[in-house]
């Protein structure tokens, strides 16, 4: 059975590592920022430059292995059973539970000095405690998001709508639809809207109606033992996908995942709308110009009026490899917090669109005047203040994230593509997300 082999290189890894400190200090950062004409790898290298600059010690390798968040996490296990680990991970936050489970990482509240540990009281408080697992910091928040709506301000118009009105809520984003469907001809489109195939945008519409994913507090107070896929916020997120498929509304690119598929297929004027990360704000900017798209963007449609309480935090954070020398560890931790920084928090978000972190930034942003010259980069932040601090806003933490949240998708495929009913896919999908949590919380001791 291969279910666990991820768990199990890991756990052999964690006793695998042999590098011994060396100087000047050397530290690679593993990343999934390496895809073609992605100019955010050029902010991150400004800022390691910066950092070498003022510490001409410590030399800074930037890899990227992969674009996708655990293809990169298991390309890092890798590494390091073959005793070359990358110093710093950087680790989606649907990961959290795993990684911290492996053995792989140093806890950065083990590392950090009090000063450093005192500046992260500047961090809001719902981005900090996602990756807090108990009273144990694991790793420091960094490329954090959620996700908005962008959508062709021309095709509205041709449409009949009012492009300074895009849809708030699901009903709205279906009556829209049908608006654009109704002159599909004229406008050239394949579909109306598309996103990615992914439970990440379940997960934030089911936090939004103050609802939980999983068991025991979203595996908060207690390991998770079950999935709560066949819960009524669950099932209404579904049956109103379903229902923008069965319509001709909804389009995919066919793989799950597909964040840049579905974007190119948004720019390539195959649709209408798109849901996708905040975190691709500049990339959808530059290129809606060299396509000539009148570009729209605003926040993540909710469920209903109702839905008031706010998404999850996604993204990722950074971790450090337990296995580095501890010239290495204070180096890659220096690093971090020099990453992670007010200053260095402002230029992430202007070069990426991932929402700031810290209080000082946003204050400083406010104060420029930022949010009013360029509002879209505000629409995430508002979206994640506007939560209600409640355990749904804390996002889940679970160990076998991966694969319970694959059989999710596939439950979604399975309706969308096969016929299948909602209530018979969801209903599989949780059987075989419990089989699989039981078998991990057997493997690593609950």
């Amino acid at each position: 059975m291969k279910r666990f082999a991820v768990i199990a290189v890991m756990l052999v890894a964690a006793f695998s590592f042999g590098a011994s400190a060396q100087e000047p200090v050397e530290i690679t950062f593993a990343h999934i920022f390496g895809g073609e004409q992605d100019s955010r790898v050029e902010v991150i290298r400004a800022i390691a430059d910066e950092f070498q600059a003022a510490n001409p010690g410590v030399t800074i390798t930037l890899v990227s292995p992969s674009t996708d968040y655990t293809e990169l996490f298991n390309s890092a296990l890798l590494s390091a059973s073959q005793g070359d680990a990358p110093t710093i991970v950087q680790v989606e936050e649907g990961l959290t539970q795993l990684a911290a489970d492996s053995q792989f990482f140093t806890p950065i509240g083990d590392l950090a000095t009090p000063e450093q540990l005192a500046s992260l009281d500047d961090v809001l408080p719902v981005v900090r405690s996602y990756y807090a697992i108990g009273d144990t910091l694991w790793s420091l928040p960094w490329n954090s998001s959620n996700p908005i709506l962008f959508y062709n301000r021309g095709m509205f118009e041709l449409a009949g709508l009012d492009p300074d009105t895009p849809p708030a809520t699901f009903a709205d984003l279906t009556a829209a639809c049908e608006s654009i469907m109704s002159r599909r001809e004229q406008l050239g489109v394949d579909a109306c809207v598309n996103w990615p195939m992914a439970t990440w945008f379940v997960e934030q519409w089911v936090a939004m109606q103050d609802a939980l994913i999983a068991n025991n507090d979203n595996g908060r107070t207690a390991r998770a033992s079950e999935m709560l896929y066949t819960d009524p916020a669950v099932k209404s997120v579904v049956e109103w996908w379903a229902d923008l498929a069965t319509k001709g509304f909804y389009t995919y690119s066919g793989t799950p995942n597909d964040y840049t598929g579905e974007g190119i297929a948004f720019l390539s004027k195959r649709t209408a709308i798109t849901i996708n990360s905040t975190a691709g704000i500049t990339l959808f900017n530059q290129f809606s110009v060299v396509q000539g798209i009148e570009l729209g963007i605003a926040g993540l449609p909710v469920p209903n009026a109702e839905a008031t309480n706010g998404g999850t935090v996604g993204g990722a954070s950074v971790w450090i490899s337990a296995g580095a020398t501890d010239a290495q560890k204070r180096a890659a931790t220096d690093f971090l917090f020099f990453l992670t920084s007010t200053e260095n928090d402002i230029k992430w978000h202007k070069g990426s669109g991932y929402f700031p972190n810290r209080v000082t930034s946003i204050e400083a942003l406010t104060a420029e005047g930022w949010f009013e010259t360029a509002p879209a980069f505000g629409i995430a932040l508002g979206q994640l203040q506007a939560a209600g601090g409640t355990i749904a806003n804390a996002g889940a933490v679970i160990g076998p994230s991966a694969e319970v949240r694959g059989f999710l998708v596939s439950a979604i495929q399975s309706i969308i593509d096969g016929g299948e009913t909602v209530d018979a896919a969801l209903e599989a999908a949780k059987a075989q997300a419990d089989a699989t949590l039981a078998d991990y919380n057997t493997l690593v001791g609950e």
